[in-house]
């Protein structure tokens, strides 16, 4: 009899493990958990040393030791919108075939014969060839009856460009007696034979004809260059 009941206990547990063993259906998904706070953003490192700046390129110094002109030029675009372009011109060309008209000074007794070109980058024929020019005669300068016997002024290749993204070109000359030209001013003209620095103030007002602009045109500025006399 005590072998029949352990057989009996032994079988009813093998019925209970084998019940409770059995797949029963899964349970409904967790709530997801609330998502984390992102961290902190990190300080911004130190800026670094700023490079040194680099040498001028070679022929800069050349270029530019001659002096400048500077020029203010103020109108209306061929759209009839206003402008005003005020630039500084330094750089001049050294090969000896340009000197003779762009940096030179002439004496013929009591005559002096001025040729002054400077270009708003490095002079290049092609590419960088947007200057300004002047040529002057005078008779007597600095005395009482200083005389200005012939004067020209030249605005090669200049572009203004609008802060709207538009240009248009200006590429004139002016001469002193065209009917274009309504003023052609010089004033505190000064030449100092020993170190032929000229220096003068200029004005110029040019009718809508005698410009590219198509309007009327000012143009005003200051020189200061230290030119060179050939050896005859």
């Amino acid at each position: 009899m005590k072998l029949f009941r352990l057989c009996t206990i032994a079988i009813c547990a093998l019925a209970l493990c084998t019940i409770s063993c059995s797949d029963g259906e899964d349970g409904t998904d967790g709530i997801d958990g609330i998502e984390g706070k992102d961290g902190d953003n990190g300080s911004n490192g130190t800026n670094g040393v700023n490079g040194q700046n680099g040498q001028d390129g070679v022929g800069f110094d050349e270029l530019t030791k001659f002096g400048d002109i500077t020029v203010q030029l103020v109108g209306n675009r061929p759209d009839d919108e206003p402008f005003s372009d005020s630039r500084t011109f330094k750089f001049t060309p050294v090969e000896a075939d340009a000197i003779a008209s762009s940096n030179s000074v002439n004496t013929f007794g009591n005559s002096h014969e001025f040729e002054i070109r400077r270009y708003y980058a490095n002079p290049d024929e092609e590419y960088q060839n947007n200057y300004i020019d002047f040529y002057i005669l005078i008779n007597n300068l600095g005395e009482d009856d200083e005389f200005l016997l012939s004067a020209n002024m030249s605005v090669g290749n200049h572009t203004i460009i609008g802060d709207d993204g538009k240009f248009f070109q200006i590429n004139d000359n002016f001469g002193l007696g065209d009917v274009v030209v309504l003023e052609f001013e010089f004033s505190d003209m000064a030449f100092d034979p020993e170190t032929n620095n000229l220096s003068f103030a200029y004005r110029l007002l040019v009718d809508d004809e005698g410009n590219n602009s198509g309007n009327e045109l000012t143009v005003s500025g200051e020189v200061d260059v230290t030119l060179l006399e050939l050896i005859q």
